[in-house]
């Protein structure tokens, strides 16, 4: 009999705090696994990843270990990494190209779309045993690929895609339409780390803009300024600016934009302090732009949102041209894969100062990741003592936030309503009524 029944469950998320179970309790994670991960639309990657036939990525979705790959045809499969014979996953390289899975137990072989090709020594079979079982790798039962992303899920019992992504696709579109050809591609490789801390830490920062100028200290010069993530030959080239001005608690940090939708998903808007873009090498951008869309170039040009955090374990910064995937490995563990993306068409020293941008921001040795992996330990080691048992999110509590997950909201400033949208999203979903 579980400890944590629905009534239980809700008792743990209250309106302006959170018990500290919600974070660190190994039941309860077993729990969201099942209930949330389990049962609605999940991010494996960008198809880009796979550009080729015969190309493959490995990864996790809800600890079970999955492969995306392209098959000969062209088209793009995701499977369960496991060998239907014995249960040994029949691939363990992050990424690659090949003819077809071969798994090192017994060498049942596997085709890129996961149809089974064969096994040695057949004469060892029943007659016909082989060719009458269903021996493929099994494919996940749901999956999706919008403008690129694939989605998968492991339940078929789930909204479409567009009911559940709902206004967060216009966040996609956003992204993908500053590309003067419409689309991003991953073609520089993946940032892959771990972290000993909740998954929920993570998700919850994202739109926490009260912390940025604390932890991030480091990363600020004696007059209060943000680090420059340089542009390309001193050119801005589209990528995030210097913060001119400070970086104290003030009005312009209070004016930034931040909202929500239902589902528990979550933005942060674009930063009042950046500087505008300029230089010959934006010129031959905005120029490419106006070429693919006329008129609403300038409009599509204009990067609106900082960071778009999709429930329940993904997001996408606009400004560093990433998504971060975020997935949980157990309850004190988590595992970040950072995918930088190309906007197809858009000057090469664009991709190259987004590249470095995203090495100097959010790899592993990152001046600002690691400021923040660095606290969400703290804060999971934190957890476990015997200390109170809750943890406070009343920021922004005046504000006309309905609390209810049935649409959006709009917010501001340093306050936590992000994580609250989140939470009461996540209620939802483990008493069953997301």
């Amino acid at each position: 009999m579980t400890a944590y029944n629905n009534s239980a469950l809700r008792e743990l998320v209250q309106p302006d705090r959170v018990h500290r179970d919600f974070y660190i309790n190994p039941e309860v994670f077993d729990m969201e696994m099942e209930r949330i991960f389990g049962r609605i639309w999940l991010f494996v990657g960008h198809a880009s990843q796979v550009p080729n036939n015969g190309d493959y990525i490995t990864t996790t979705v809800a600890r079970q270990p999955v492969i995306m790959s392209r098959d000969r045809k062209g088209e793009v499969h995701v499977m369960f990494n496991r060998c239907t014979h014995r249960g040994s996953q029949v691939c363990l390289e992050q990424s690659g190209n090949t003819q077809r899975f071969e798994c090192p137990y017994h060498a049942w072989v596997f085709n890129t779309d996961g149809r089974f090709a064969g096994a040695p020594y057949p004469k060892g079979y029943e007659d016909g045993f082989l060719a009458k079982e269903k021996l493929d790798l099994v494919k996940l039962p749901r999956m999706e690929i919008y403008r690129g992303f694939v989605f998968v899920s492991l339940s078929t019992d789930v909204p479409d895609i567009d009911v559940f992504l709902g206004p967060m696709k216009d966040h996609i579109d956003a992204f993908c339409d500053r590309s003067p050809e419409g689309e991003v591609e991953a073609c520089a490789g993946v940032f892959r780390y771990r972290y000993s801390g909740n998954w929920k830490l993570q998700m919850e920062n994202q739109t926490d803009v009260y912390h940025i100028m604390f932890t991030h200290v480091s990363t600020t010069d004696e007059d209060g300024k943000q680090f420059r993530r340089e542009g390309a030959e001193e050119d801005e080239a589209g990528k995030v600016k210097v913060l001119a001005q400070d970086s104290r608690l003030d009005d312009q940090w209070e004016e930034h934009p931040l909202g929500g939708h239902r589902h528990g998903h979550v933005y942060m808007g674009r930063f009042a302090m950046d500087k505008k873009n300029s230089g010959p090498i934006y010129d031959r951008y905005k120029a490419s732009m106006e070429d693919a869309y006329g008129d609403k170039a300038e409009d599509l040009m204009t990067v609106k949102t900082h960071n778009s955090i999709f429930y329940p374990h993904w997001s996408i910064q606009h400004l560093t041209q990433h998504i971060r995937v975020m997935n949980p490995i157990s309850v004190d563990c988590t595992e970040n894969i950072i995918i930088p993306l190309k906007l197809k068409g858009a000057p090469e020293e664009m991709w190259h100062a987004a590249l470095r941008s995203n090495n100097n921001s959010h790899s592993p040795s990152g001046m600002v990741m690691s400021d923040d992996m660095e606290v969400w330990v703290r804060c999971h080691e934190g957890l476990k003592t015997q200390s109170t048992d809750w943890v406070v999110l009343a920021r922004g509590m005046n504000e006309n936030f309905t609390g209810d997950n049935t649409g959006s909201y709009e917010s501001h400033g340093t306050s936590e309503s992000g994580a609250r949208n989140q939470q009461v999203a996540w209620v939802d979903y483990m008493c069953g009524e997301g």
